[in-house]
Order: C-alpha cells, then structure tokens, then sequence
C-alpha cells in the first residue's frame, strides 16, 4: 500500500517515529542560475490556425538552474556545528561571478523530512512516495520548468541575453555528434537522427528571431 508522506515546512516540526521517511540525512541545498545556463526544451502550444486552434509542439530555451547542497568543508561552507554549515561565504563568491542565487526561505522550493537520525531535503516537485518501506520519488518535470520560467517571466532572473542561445545553437550545429551522424547518413535509422538534429537547430534559431520581435511574450504559451 502506498505511504504518502507530507513534507514539513522549513524549519519542520517533530514527526512521530512511525512517519520518519526511510532514507538517509542529507543536507540542505539552493538553487543558483548563471546568464549563460539555458536548456532548450518543448512544449505543447495553443495556435491560431485560421478560425480554430490547433496543438503544435514548440521549443523555448529556458534557464537551466543548478542545485548546490550546502555541504560543511565543500566550496568553502564553513561549519555552524554537525553537518550544518554556512553558506554566506560560497553565496557571496557566486554573486562576484554573476551568478544569481535564489534563497530557499524567500523562493519556498525545498520540502523536508524527518528521518532517522536527521532530516532529508529535496525539491518540492518530487513525488515522494513510500512503498514496502522504501522511497520511491519522481520529479515533475513540468512542474519545475514552469517554476523556471515563471522566475525569469517575473523578472527574478533579469533578462535573458540571446548571445548565449546563438552560442548554444552554434555548437549543436557544429557538434561532434552532427560530424558523425553526417558521416553515417547512408543509414536510415541514422539519417533519421541527423533530421531531428537539424530541426532542433532550426527550432533554436526560430524562438530566437521570434524573442528578438515580441521579447518576454514568448513565454505565454510556455506555462499551463
């Protein structure tokens, strides 16, 4: 029988013995975003299709942000006591090099747990479940892109600068794996690669003249 377990809020409260999660302790962690770290991924889009709509699927680059776990004695976080240590130092050297650090306290993106012998942090868009007394999770993918991209739609994340996907789509075009599916091109299965390689270029260069002609609109039909 499934076992759902419900997260605490950030600083959690004590849990029964019974509702500890069976997992190991893990330490806190953030999200940090630098303006070079895109993702080009594809949704399903509503479009205007004469007097009617239609679905099509759509690429939208969107910023690829990166967990970091704050880790005692790891990147400079100095020790508090335990395993609990401080990150001001770290946060304060990613900001030098323009990286934009999210709070998890402001942001409410990180779920925690009681377990045995402390408590396991993960991101609110897993879904933790336990079954015969083991964890099962899964990430909403969906769910966190969205969360993404409502961070860069509200200006969290300032403005995107299309430099970096023009270099993104540059070096999907001119990759390795491009020379050698060109290479092997004779073969169907190959051929078939190279065609959706070509059109995820194509689809990378289509959103950024779309960007450069209506801006931050382009995002409206990103979230559902």
């Amino acid at each position: 029988m499934n076992n759902p377990m419900q997260p605490q809020p950030w600083a959690p409260i004590a849990q029964q013995q019974q509702n500890l999660l069976p997992a190991r302790p893990n330490h806190p962690f953030y999200y940090k975003w630098h303006p070079s770290n895109w993702s080009f991924v594809y949704r399903d889009v509503e479009v205007q299709s004469g007097k009617s709509t239609k679905i099509v699927k759509k690429g939208f680059f969107i910023p690829h942000l990166r967990m970091e776990r704050v880790v005692p004695g790891v990147n400079g976080i100095s020790q508090i006591s335990g395993e609990v240590g401080n990150p001001g130092s770290r946060i304060g050297k990613l900001q030098q090099d323009g990286w934009v650090y999210l709070d998890p306290q402001k942001y409410d993106y990180m779920h925690v747990y009681d377990v045995r012998g402390g408590r396991y942090h993960c991101p609110k868009w897993n879904n933790v479940r336990v079954v015969a007394n083991r964890l099962i999770e899964k990430l909403d993918t969906d769910g966190f892109h969205d969360w993404c991209v409502n961070m860069l739609r509200s200006n969290m994340l300032g403005n995107p600068e299309p430099h970096f996907w023009e270099l993104a789509a540059l070096d999907k075009n001119n990759s390795r794996m491009k020379e050698m599916l060109m290479k092997e091109q004779h073969i169907p299965e190959k051929r078939q690669q190279l065609d959706e390689l070509n059109q995820v270029v194509k689809d990378m260069n289509d959103f950024i003249q779309e960007y450069q002609t209506i801006g931050m609109v382009i995002y409206e039909g990103f979230t559902k």
